[in-house]
C-alpha cells in the first residue's frame, strides 16, 4: 500500500511536472514568437532605411539611425554591414546607455549563407541573445542589417512558472497521500496481493506459476497468465527463426545483386535491358563506350528508337537489319534463375562513329517480370581486323612464295627434259640455287616474324652491348665488297653501351646494312654513325645508315614496315618485305624507335634509336672498310 501510495503521488507529480513543462515551453514559445516578430521588424525597418545611405556613403545617418533604434526594447546590438561583411555602422546597449562603437577596418561579420531574412540563437558566449538578420537590398544585395535581441525575458518567464509548478506539486503530493490512505486502503491490499503474485511472472523465459489454493477467479488469472506466457514464448522462438531465416535470405539477395551490378557495370560487353513495356531500363558502361552515347540518350527509348540512334552512327544502315532481326527466331523465352538457349542470330553493325568499330549484336527474350528482353553487343572490331591481316598475310605469302618456287619448278623441268651444253646446265642449276637462296630467306624470315609476334620479347637477353665490336662482327659477317660499297662507321669516344639483346640488334644491323646494299645496285659509299640523345630525361643511342642508292618518295617511305612492302615494284632487286618489319618490330619490343629519311636518286637514311645502358663505350672506334 504505501508503494502505490507513493507511485499515486508520483504519477500526479509527473503529470504537474509534464503540465508545468508544456505551459513553460508554450509561454517561451509564445515570448519567443513575440520577441521574433519584434526583431523581424525592426531589422526589415532599418533594412529599408538604410538602403539609401548605404548606397550614398552616409555613415553618419547610419549611426543616427542605429542609434535612435536602439531604445526598442531588449535590444543589446545593432550593426550595420556592406554585402561583404564589412560593418558599416555599430552601436551597443548597456545599462540603458547608448554608445557608439567603432570596429577595427578589417572586422567582418560571418554573414548568412543566402541573402534572406534569417532568425538563429546566439552561439557560445552570445547564448544569452538572439540574433536577427536582414539583407539590404536596392536591386541588388548592398549590406546587412544585424540586431542582438536579449533573451532576459524568457529566462525570468521560465523561473516564475518553475516555482509555481514546485508550490503546486508539493500540495498535489500531500492532499493525494492523506486521499489514498483515507479512502483507498482495502484496494491497495488486494493490489498489493496480485503484485506479489504476478511478480514471478518471467514471460521471456517460458516459465510457468505454481497451482495456487486460491478463489476460482484467481486461479482462472494464473492458468490464463502461464498460457500466455507459453503461447508468448513459443512465438517467440519462432519470429527469431524467421528474422533469422529472412535474414540470411536478405544477405545471399544482396550478394547476388552487388555481383550482378558488379558484372553488369565491368563486363567489356555491352547489355541493354528492356522493361515489361519494352523500354530501355539499363544500360552498362561498356555500350556508352562503344556507341559514345550518353545514358540519358538511351534510357526510357522504345526499341524502335533505340533502333534509330544506332542507324545515325552506323557507317552502311540499309545494310544492317535492325533490332527487330537481333531478336528473330526465338521460340524459348528465358524466365528468372534459367539460362539463356534461345539467343537469337547475330547481326554485325558497323560505326562510323566515335570510332570505325564493328558491334555484333545478339537479342534474347525473357519471361522475367522485371526484363523484358537483354540486347548483348560486342566489339569484334579486333577480331575482324585479326581475320583479314591474316587473310592478307597468307595471301602475301603465297605470292611471295609462288615466285621463286615457280622458277624452281620451271628450271629443274628443263633440266629434267631436255640436254643442255655444260655452260647453259651451270648456268641453270646457278639459277635454281639463287632461287633456293631466295626461298630460304623468305622462310626464315616468315618464322622470324612469327616468332617475335608470338613471344612479343619474352626470350630477350636484356643486356649491355657495346656496339664497337658488334658493329664491326656484324659488318664482317656481311663480307660487302668494299669496292662497290665502300662502309665507314663511327663510334665517338665514351658512348654508352645499349640495353639490348646482342643477337637480335645484330640482326637488326644485318637487315639496315642489306637494304643499303641491296637498293644501291650501282655502289655507293654506306655512312654509319652512332650518337647519343636525350629524350624525356633519358639517354639514346642514335645508329643511322646513310646510303646513295635508288632512295624512296614520301609516299613509299610512309609504308617502310609494312609486311610484304617493297619499294622497287620492278622485281629486280630480291626480297620478300619483311626485312623492315622485323626491324620494326625488334627495335620496338627493345624500347626504342626507327626514324627514315629518303629521297628520289639521293639515298636513304635509317636512325634506329635504342635505350642506353648508363655505363661508357670503350675507347673511340673508328671501323672503315674502305677510306675513300
Amino acid at each position: 500500500m504505501p508503494q502505490l501510495a507513493l507511485l499515486t503521488a508520483g504519477a500526479l507529480l509527473i503529470s504537474i511536472g509534464l503540465h508545468a513543462v508544456y505551459t513553460l515551453r508554450q509561454q517561451k514559445e509564445v515570448s519567443r514568437l513575440a520577441i521574433e516578430r519584434q526583431a523581424g521588424a525592426l531589422v526589415s525597418t532599418l533594412a529599408v532605411a538604410s538602403a539609401n545611405p548605404i548606397l550614398t556613403g552616409s555613415l553618419d545617418a547610419l549611426d543616427d539611425l542605429l542609434v535612435r533604434s536602439a531604445d526598442f526594447p531588449d535590444i543589446l546590438e545593432l550593426r550595420i554591414a556592406d554585402a561583404e561583411g564589412r560593418i558599416l555602422s555599430h552601436v551597443v546597449r548597456a545599462e540603458d546607455r547608448v554608445r557608439r562603437v567603432f570596429d577595427p577596418p578589417a572586422t567582418r561579420l560571418a554573414l548568412p549563407v543566402e541573402p534572406r531574412p534569417l532568425l538563429a540563437a546566439g552561439l557560445g558566449a552570445e547564448q544569452d541573445r538572439m540574433v536577427a538578420w536582414h539583407p539590404v537590398k536596392a536591386g541588388e544585395l548592398l549590406g546587412w542589417v544585424r540586431a542582438d535581441v536579449s533573451n532576459a525575458e524568457l529566462d525570468e518567464i521560465g523561473k516564475r512558472i518553475t516555482l509555481t509548478t514546485v508550490v503546486a506539486a508539493l500540495l498535489a503530493v500531500v492532499g493525494s497521500s492523506l486521499l489514498l490512505l483515507v479512502f483507498l486502503r482495502s484496494p491497495l491490499r488486494a493490489l498489493e496481493r496480485a503484485r506479489r503474485f504476478a511478480v514471478d511472472l518471467h514471460q521471456s523465459e517460458g516459465r510457468l506459476l505454481p497451482a495456487l489454493v486460491a478463489p476460482t477467479e484467481i486461479e482462472d488469472v494464473t492458468a490464463a497468465l502461464n498460457y500466455a506466457s507459453a503461447s508468448l514464448h513459443e512465438q517467440r522462438q519462432q519470429l527469431a527463426r524467421t528474422i533469422e531465416r529472412l535474414l540470411a535470405e536478405e544477405r545471399i539477395t544482396r550478394e547476388r545483386t552487388e555481383q550482378i551490378d558488379t558484372i553488369f557495370a565491368l563486363s567489356p560487353d555491352g547489355m541493354v535491358s528492356f522493361d515489361d513495356e519494352g523500354r530501355v531500363k539499363l544500360v552498362n558502361p561498356a555500350v556508352l563506350r562503344m556507341t559514345g552515347l550518353l545514358a540519358t540518350a538511351i534510357v526510357g527509348r522504345s526499341p524502335a528508337e533505340l533502333e534509330r540512334l544506332l542507324r545515325e552512327l552506323a557507317e552502311n544502315p540499309e545494310h544492317w537489319p535492325g533490332l527487330g532481326a537481333c531478336f528473330a527466331g526465338q521460340e524459348a523465352k528465358v524466365g528468372a534463375g534459367e539460362t539463356a538457349t534461345g539467343e537469337g542470330p547475330s547481326h554485325p553493325l558497323m560505326l562510323r562513329q566515335p570510332r570505325g568499330a564493328v558491334l555484333d549484336l545478339v537479342g534474347v527474350n525473357s519471361t522475367a517480370a522485371a526484363v523484358s528482353r537483354l540486347l548483348y553487343a560486342r566489339d569484334v572490331t579486333r577480331e575482324m581486323e585479326v581475320d583479314r591481316l591474316k587473310s592478307e598475310f597468307l595471301a602475301h605469302a603465297a605470292h611471295e612464295l609462288r615466285t621463286p618456287m615457280a622458277s624452281i619448278y620451271g628450271f629443274t623441268e628443263l633440266l629434267m627434259t631436255q640436254e643442255f651444253d655444260a655452260p647453259t646446265r651451270q648456268d641453270l642449276l646457278a639459277t635454281i640455287h639463287r632461287q633456293t637462296e631466295w626461298l630460304i630467306e623468305i622462310i626464315n624470315e616468315l618464322l622470324d616474324l612469327a616468332r617475335i609476334e608470338a613471344r612479343r620479347g619474352k626470350d630477350f637477353r636484356i643486356e649491355a652491348v657495346p656496339l664497337a665490336p658488334l658493329v664491326g662482327a656484324t659488318v664482317a659477317a656481311m663480307n660487302i665488297d668494299p669496292a662497290r660499297w665502300p662502309l665507314v662507321a663511327h663510334i665517338p669516344d665514351g658512348l654508352p653501351a645499349v640495353r639490348a639483346d646482342a643477337a637480335k640488334l645484330r640482326q637488326v644491323l644485318t637487315n639496315v646494312l642489306s637494304n643499303a646494299v641491296k637498293y644501291s645496285p650501282a655502289g655507293g659509299a654506306i655512312d654509319l654513325r652512332c650518337g647519343a640523345r636525350e629524350i624525356d630525361g633519358k639517354t639514346f643511342i642514335d645508329i643511322a645508315v646513310a646510303d646513295h642508292g635508288i632512295g624512296m618518295t614520301p609516299e613509299q617511305a610512309a609504308r617502310v614496315g609494312e609486311r610484304f612492302y617493297r619499294a622497287d615494284s620492278s622485281g629486280n632487286i630480291p626480297g620478300a618485305g619483311l626485312g623492315m618489319t622485323i626491324v620494326k618490330e625488334i627495335v620496338e619490343l627493345l624500347g626504342g624507335g626507327l626514324i627514315l629519311q629518303s629521297a628520289p636518286g639521293v639515298g636513304t637514311t635509317v636512325t634506329l634509336w635504342l635505350p642506353a645502358d648508363g655505363r661508357s663505350h670503350a675507347p673511340e672506334r673508328f671501323l672503315q672498310q674502305d677510306r675513300p
